[in-house]
Formats: C-alpha cells, structure tokens, sequence
C-alpha cells in the first residue's frame, strides 16, 4: 500500500482519490478552498431556483462514467434531459434556427445558404491538408531519450487552426455560423486560434482514418482502440442530478471522509531522496527511488510524507507552489495558458414572461451576429427541479471568453441588461427576473489553442524526470466533466502501475 498525497479537491482530485482508495491505497487530498468539486457547485434557494456555477451537465462518453455513477450509488439520483431539450438552436440573422440532426433538415434548413449546402456535399472530395495549409509550432512536441532528459529541440509539429480546416474541408460559411457558436459554447474560444488537433481531435481523426468528415460518420466514426469502452459523442448521453451537479462531488467526499482536508493551501513540494534507503530507477546509480514532503501555508499544519503526489489543481495554481528547482523551471510555464473570463448569469422568470416555447437544450450565437452573450441554455426544460414549478423558467446564460473579455469585467446590474435585452431580441422576454445569480469566473476555461502541445511535453517531462511526480486536470486532457473522470481513471490505473510494476516514472 503507498501513501499518495493529491492537491486539489477538483473533480479530478476527487475521482483520482476514489479510485486510487478502491485500489488499496492510502489517499491524501488537499484543498485551499473551504468546499470540494472545483468549478462544479450548485445553488438552491428557499423557494425552489437552481443555478449551476460552472458546468450544468456532463457528458457520459465512456462506461467508466457510468461504472463511477454506479460505484457511489447515484443511479436513481441521475437525471437524464427531457425529451423537450432534443433540439439545440443556432443565431442566423437574429433568428433561432434548429440545428438540423437529418439529411432532410440540412437541404430545408435556413442555417445556412443554398451554396454552403453544396459546399458541405462535396466535403468527401477534398484533399487532405498538406504541410503548406498548416501552422508549424515553435515548440517541440518530444522528449529527447538523452541522459539529460531535455526537451528536443527538433522544429514543432506543424497543426491546423480549427477555423482553418473548416474553411478547408466545409466553407467559410459553415465556420462563421455552426463553428463559431460551437466554439464559443464549448472553450467560449477563438476558432481562428484554437488547435484542431488538441481542441477537436476526433474532428482530426476523421480526416486522418477516413479522408473525410461525411464518410468518417458514415462508417461510425473514430476507429476506437481494442477494448475501449469510448462511446461515440454522436450516441453519449448527457446526464445531471436531482439536486445539481454539485452531487456528485459531494458523494465522492462522503466516501473520502477523513482523506480530505479543506482550507489547507499548499506552500510548496519537496523531493526527498536517500541512496541508503532507496531503489535505484533504471538500473541509474545516481536515480534512486523518491519521496515526496508537503509543506502548508498555515505554519501550524505539519508538513507530511508521501510515496507518490499528485498537482491536480489549476493551470495557472502551479506558480503558487514552491516546487524543486528543476521541477519549477519544467512546469512554470503551464501557468501561461490562455484561461479568459466567462460569466454565468442564470435569471428565473414566470413562464407567461417568454414567448419562445423552449423547447431544446439552449441557443449559441456566433459572433457575427454581434449579440454580446455567448449562448443561452434553457436549464429548466433541460432537467426538472430547476424552477419553483411549472409556471416558472431558468435560463442560464453566459457572456465574456475570448470573443469579448471586456464584457465579463462589467457589473452584475451592466450583465443583465445585456442579457435580458438580448433574451428580448432572441425569445421574445417581457419581465424582469425573479432570481438572479451570476458567478464571474476570472479564469475559466482553458484554452487549447495553437501550440498547446507545447504545454502537454512539458508536462510528460516534468513526470519523466521527476518520478512520483502527476499532473491533473482539464488543461491537460479535455476541457469536460467527463473528460477529466476519464483521464482520473486512466492516471488511476497509470500510478498502480508504476507502484507494482518496475520502477519507472517514465511509464506512461
């Protein structure tokens, strides 16, 4: 049995800890903040309004997420989406528009013009990119095999701009409307600067496996490893829970108990090693096996012992630790990726108050349609227990990112007229709201944007060089809930490994 200590209560931490605990071991989670699940907590009132601070659903992309859902025994306690949230709408000349879902829907649709449509059928045509119609990094993307363990200084892999290879593959048309707003819902990104291959990788893998994205879906998609227990995102449910997402992270603790310690921020990291006690790594007489030592802001919280640790806190957090000298200088830099705010406003309303039926998931507006919210969702049609009853509605909606930074620094009362005008334009609103809660996220999601490999090599390196040392989170291995429960898993199984097979911080 190890002794692993994990900093941050995220549900990376979380997920990491529940796991590496039914394997056997003993777990240690450490978080600054007086609450655990990171960006996931919910909000109830006295009179019935619900209101998610960060992520509102999480989608089940794997039979792990199932299998963690069923470990806490919250099956009956998940909600999928009512059978009225089916339809997702996009802005097109100020006007929501259903994205179509059938072939039908594409010819009739007024999403997009008689030209793009055509564009969009002679898709499996195209050629494939070639290195000319690509941007060449400036940063490596491997780890030399040298004793020295440095980065090699080879010239960066060359990668698309998402917009660049949907110019390339469907027409300028398709990006400045479907892909802009799908951006901007999902990263609240730039699609002329988010990296295809590390933002939208399967998107990559279709053109890399079938030549084309049409044909790629019609021969089901991205060939999936042996084994996988992937579900396709075109079949993956999306789920919440009767009380908010907030459950879930609140389940994972009262399983934890006393593994978690709140309020308890992290000063900084020390690698102990001791040639008389250790095992030598790799057969290396100057690489011995490892400790790790905790130290805590509050002088008066002992400083603690661990075999393995884990970072699994923010991005840009990291630079608040004082880590070993060469360790920093590997990781510093993990601090500089994009993170721009984005604001979630969820407003409650009386039913009568909204012309639109909303009946879907929610809207997203591109940006040339110049409206200065990034999307809306329709939170009560999505899942019951979102509103008093029946006669009332929640609509969360979300302003800032990329697009317009400057919007997330107004004030709260500046942020709802923007949006209750905007909600007049798109849905036909004509009353004040009943509720009200907005939660302003300085840095919210980050961004893989052009480059981004550069962030994950040195993240591999740091592991390789400093064995016993992970890093967790969604700057690192998809932005989702359920992206980030999937690589706890895969960690999970990876430090087991590492603890009872040979010594190797290098095993990946």
């Amino acid at each position: 049995m190890a002794h692993i200590g994990i900093i941050g209560a995220g549900i990376s931490g979380l997920t990491l800890a529940l796991l590496l605990t039914e394997k056997g071991h003993s777990v240690r989670v450490f978080e600054a903040s007086d609450l655990p699940g990171g960006a996931i907590k919910t909000t109830r009132n006295r009179d019935g309004w619900l209101a998610e601070w960060g992520p509102n659903t999480i989608i089940e992309s794997s039979g792990r997420i199932k299998r963690l859902v069923s470990m806490l025994d919250l099956e009956k306690r998940r909600y999928y989406p009512d059978s009225a949230a089916k339809k997702r709408y996009i802005i097109r000349d100020g006007k929501m528009v259903a994205v179509p879902v059938s072939l039908m829907e594409l010819v009739r649709t007024p999403l997009l013009s008689r030209s793009a449509k055509f564009s969009i059928l002679r898709e499996p045509f195209r050629r494939r990119a070639k290195n000319h119609d690509l941007h060449t990094t400036d940063a490596p993307e491997t780890i030399s095999s040298g004793t020295d363990s440095s980065l090699s200084r080879k010239p960066g892999r060359s990668e698309e701009s998402l917009a660049g290879f949907v110019r390339r593959r469907l027409g300028e048309e398709f990006l400045k409307w479907p892909i802009d707003a799908l951006a901007g819902g999902i990263y609240a990104g730039d699609p002329e600067r988010l990296s295809l291959r590390h933002a939208f990788p399967r998107l990559a893998l279709l053109e890399e496996q079938h030549g084309s994205l049409i044909l790629g879906q019609i021969k089901g998609g991205v060939r999936r490893p042996p084994g996988s227990d992937e579900i396709p995102r075109n079949k993956a449910e999306i789920f919440s829970f009767d009380d908010g997402l907030q459950v879930l992270p609140d389940t994972i603790c009262s399983r934890l108990g006393d593994s978690l310690s709140f309020s308890s921020r992290v000063a900084g990291i020390d690698m102990i090693t001791d040639p008389e006690q250790g095992r030598k790594i790799n057969n290396d007489d100057a690489c011995y096996t490892r400790r790790w030592r905790i130290h805590f802001v509050n002088r008066q919280e002992p400083s603690q012992e661990f075999d393995k640790i884990v970072y699994a806190g923010t991005a840009y957090g990291i630079k608040s630790i004082t880590l070993p000298e060469k360790l920093s200088d590997v990781v510093a830099p993990v601090a500089d990726i994009p993170h721009p705010p984005v604001v979630s406003l969820t407003l409650g309303f009386r039913r009568q108050d909204v012309a639109h039926p909303l009946d879907g998931f929610g809207m997203l507006i591109p940006g040339v349609e110049k409206f200065p919210i990034l999307g809306t969702l329709f939170t009560s049609t999505l899942f019951p227990n979102r509103a008093p009853d029946d006669e009332h509605v929640t609509l969360t909606t979300y302003l800032g990112g990329s697009r317009q930074p400057e919007i997330a620094e107004k004030s709260e009362d500046e942020q709802i007229k923007l949006v209750i005008a905007s909600l007049h334009k798109l849905l036909g609103l004509h009353g004040e709201p009943l509720f009200r809660h907005r939660i302003l996220w300085s840095r919210a999601i980050p961004q893989y944007e052009l480059g981004h490999g550069r962030f994950l090599s040195l993240m591999d390196r740091a592991e390789h060089d400093h064995p016993g040392f992970y890093m967790a989170g969604n700057y690192r291995t998809g932005i989702s809930v359920g992206d980030t429960i999937n690589a706890a898993f895969d960690l999970a199984d990876r430090i087991d490994r590492d603890l009872n097979g040979p010594a190797s911080g290098a095993n990946r």
